[in-house]
């Protein structure tokens, strides 16, 4: 009923003249406790089904990594499902597997996350395994170098092997050359070749502690007792002395791409037709200058009215087959994004200027009230629906908690997509367009 409810808000199911603020509609109850050592916990009690879910928010990724330890992050990711001091070898994947529960871990540029979903009566030991795991962890040798060959056969598989990862990291390593976002997530070659264990557990003690840690639980749980659970296993962890220091090094000027022109890059990949981005740089993650950039790159790409799709796809001669916008922010950047796979016969040179043509043409006559409204709608819909399960509203309340510090944050950006106006959106996309770009290609005929 709560969620019809949230629907008629977005939509205007309402016939009232006025009606509430959307972040006065959204009420999340979140039991928040902050332990001696640093470590944040978030609970989410919801007793609707005997299920719960796990997420665990380090805030270390491919922008902590120096040279020599690039994909330290991620080879992390793999080394920590193989045992600890209490769990060996195989535990966790047994008693996830036996409980019928599930569990999975992801890296990024800003954070590495580990979850587990699994019934209620799986509370303490799922708590007392990450407990273990986070002091404990074994790094032994024989499993060591056998995920050195996983992470590398990973990495060929994703980025040489594959003309999108090709193209993807390609944009990426030209857009924010000099900055430390240039460093690929799953690090490079010769680094995954020689870091050693060492290297790797010096890295780990200095990263993963409980004064870099964001705990959610949300689900089948009491919230007191659950409380208890995690201070009584968690508080008695050491804090890193280091890891705050190292936090406060990285300025939000380190990471700005370095562009004075507009870059070109040509890839020889195995793609049969080409393959290319586009990209602007833009703003971090929570900035309010983000969210009408938001609205513009769904305005673009969103459906089969779309501008991009009518223009370029659904027509007598298409110039590409698929054609997308986005706008991605990190943690300390963000940029404005276009890619698309394209006919062969198209001329690259001519399609650059046409598109760039036709985005300050969109700009000017695609962002209408009506259009930002059904992007509005789009968004509010997919943001409400994320709320619906236990995995969606631990991811919700985590990502913000860790990454932009205080988990309520999303009453700020429903204030904020609610206020983004068509002059709000025109004098976004008209800045951007004005900078300097990355277009990059990956193509079989590509010299």
């Amino acid at each position: 009923m709560r969620f019809l409810m949230l629907l008629c808000l977005v939509l205007g199911c309402t016939t009232q003249k006025s009606r509430p603020s959307l972040s006065n509609s959204v009420k999340i109850d979140v039991h928040k406790q902050q332990l001696a050592n640093g470590m944040t916990s978030l609970i989410i009690q919801d007793n609707k089904l005997p299920i719960f879910s796990l997420y665990l928010f380090y805030k270390v990724g491919g922008k902590n990594e120096k040279l020599g330890i690039t994909g330290a992050s991620h080879f992390l990711e793999h080394m920590m499902f193989k045992g600890a001091k209490k769990f060996g070898k195989n535990t966790l994947d047994f008693i996830i597997e036996g409980s019928g529960g599930n569990t999975n871990a992801y890296t990024t540029n800003d954070q590495t996350v580990y979850y587990e979903n699994l019934p209620a009566n799986q509370l303490k030991t799922i708590l007392e395994i990450e407990a273990d795991r986070l002091e404990n962890l074994s790094l032994d040798k024989e499993d060591f170098e056998k995920e050195r060959l996983v992470v590398l056969e990973e990495r060929k598989m994703r980025y040489e092997n594959s003309p999108k990862g090709q193209l993807y990291q390609s944009m990426i390593q030209e857009l924010y050359k000099g900055t430390p976002y240039e460093i690929p997530v799953i690090g490079w070659i010769p680094d995954l070749k020689k870091v050693s264990r060492e290297e790797i557990h010096a890295y780990f003690k200095k990263f993963y502690a409980p004064n870099n840690l964001v705990l959610v639980l949300a689900g089948d749980v009491e919230t007191t007792a659950a409380q208890k659970m995690i201070k009584d296993l968690f508080e008695k962890i050491p804090a890193s002395p280091s890891v705050a220091e190292a936090h406060a090094a990285l300025k939000d000027e380190d990471f700005t791409p370095k562009l004075v022109q507009s870059r070109e890059l040509h890839v020889k990949g195995e793609s049969p037709n080409p393959l290319f981005m586009m990209a602007y740089p833009s703003v971090k993650l929570g900035h309010a200058d983000g969210f009408p950039l938001d609205i513009f790159s769904s305005i673009l790409s969103l459906g089969q009215s779309s501008p991009l799709t009518r223009q370029y796809i659904l027509r007598p001669d298409p110039m590409a087959t698929s054609l997308y916008a986005a706008h991605q922010q990190l943690e300390k950047s963000g940029y404005f994004l276009l890619g698309g796979d394209l006919v062969n016969g198209i001329k690259i040179p001519q399609f650059k200027k046409d598109l760039q043509e036709k985005l300050s043409f969109f700009c000017e006559n695609e962002v209408t009230a009506e259009n930002i409204q059904k992007v509005k709608n789009n968004y509010l819909l997919s943001f409400f629906s994320s709320l619906d399960s236990n995995a969606g509203m631990a991811t919700f309340v985590g990502d913000r908690e860790q990454l932009l510090g205080d988990w309520k944050f999303y009453q700020k950006e429903l204030e904020l997509y609610e206020a983004v106006s068509v002059e709000d959106v025109k004098k976004s996309c008209r800045e951007i367009l004005k900078k300097p770009s990355v277009f990059v290609t990956v193509w079989n005929k590509n010299k």
